[in-house]
Order: structure tokens, then C-alpha cells, then sequence
């Protein structure tokens, strides 16, 4: 059995249901294999949660991290931060997923996510904050507020697909027609940009 589809089942399958409702035997039974396997490999739910987690949290983060490159300016990073971010919302819905359903109550698995994810990103993104602060007019916007408005805010509009298909169409751009997902994106980080830099 391939560890990544294994644990891409494995995390989609709690993004989806939550841990609770998420079963081992159910998992199994999508992956083809047997209930055994699983146990065999990664003993208790918890384990197997933690290995999916951490396997799909690292994959995701490639595309966000090149944004921290010290050879640019702190304003640079920050810009194309926010661009990457936006445009990663589109295909980590289920990132998005698992947030919204850890963050709902305290768990081993919320500060799991938060211990070994999240405030280690948000340190690096509040240093990047008050570097660009230190330079130029910024709004007194903290790297938590900046995050929650990416991953639950953006990162929200890409998730709830069958949501926002029912309500009242975008206004077509140009000639061009409809937006993409990208220009979407492209469109909220201009947006968030804006009213970060803001006089």
C-alpha cells in the first residue's frame, strides 16, 4: 500500500468527518485493506491521525514557504506571501477542513495543529510583520488576524464550493468572461494587500 494515499484517505476522511465520527475500519475499507493493516502500522487512531497530519501539513507548506526568501525586501516577502497563500487556498480545502473542525474545542489535536503548525508560522509571520512595519505604513493588523482572514476567510470561499455556486454569479471580468479560481485568489490578495497598506 502507497503511505501517501494511505494517508491522504487518512486525512481527508478526518478533515471530512472529524475525528470522532472518523473510523479505522471505515478508512480501511476505502483504502482496500484490511482493518489489521492499519493497526499493524500505526497502532491507535491517534497515531494514525498524527502521521496524516503531519505528512499532508508539510506537503502543503512547499508553496507558502518559498515566500520567505531573505534575498528580497521584508515588503516583498510579505506581498508575495499573501498572493501564495490565496492561490494555496484553492487546492488545500482540505487543510482548511481540518482546521475548522479542530479549532472548534479544546483537544490534544488542537494543540497538536497549533504546537507544531501554526505558531510556528505565525512567529514567522509576526517577525515579518513588524519588519515591513518598521519600514513603511502598515495597519496594526496582527499575524493571527492576518491568518484566520487567509485560511478561514479565503481559504473559506474555496472550501464551501457547493455554498458560494448557489449564490448570485461574479460580475464577468472584461471580455474575458467569468474569473478563475486564480484570478479569484489573485483578486482577494489585492484586496487584503490593499487594506494592509493602507495610509
Amino acid at each position: 500500500m502507497d503511505e501517501a494515499a494511505l494517508l491522504r484517505t487518512a486525512f481527508t476522511t478526518f478533515a471530512n468527518l472529524g475525528y470522532e465520527a472518523a473510523t479505522m475500519r471505515a478508512m480501511a475499507r476505502e483504502l482496500g485493506v484490511s482493518h489489521n493493516l492499519l493497526n499493524v502500522r500505526f497502532g491507535k487512531k491517534s497515531q494514525l491521525w498524527k502521521a496524516a497530519v503531519d505528512w499532508r501539513l508539510k506537503e502543503a507548506a512547499r508553496d507558502v514557504e518559498i515566500a520567505f526568501d531573505p534575498t528580497r525586501s521584508p515588503e516583498e516577502q510579505l506581498r508575495d506571501l499573501v498572493f501564495r497563500f490565496c492561490r494555496w487556498a484553492i487546492i488545500n480545502s482540505d487543510i482548511v477542513a481540518i482546521s475548522q473542525q479542530e479549532g472548534r474545542e479544546p483537544s490534544w489535536r488542537l494543540d497538536y495543529l497549533t504546537e507544531r503548525f501554526t505558531l510556528p508560522f505565525q512567529r514567522r509571520l509576526q517577525k515579518l510583520l513588524e519588519q515591513v512595519a518598521s519600514g513603511t505604513s502598515l495597519r496594526p493588523l496582527g499575524s493571527s488576524a492576518l491568518l484566520a482572514l487567509l485560511v478561514h476567510g479565503v481559504g473559506s470561499f474555496f472550501a464551501l464550493g457547493p455554498l458560494y455556486e448557489r449564490m448570485l454569479p461574479d460580475a464577468p471580468q472584461g471580455s474575458a468572461g467569468r474569473q478563475t479560481d486564480e484570478d479569484r485568489a489573485d483578486t482577494m490578495a489585492e484586496f487584503l494587500l490593499a487594506g494592509l497598506f493602507a495610509g
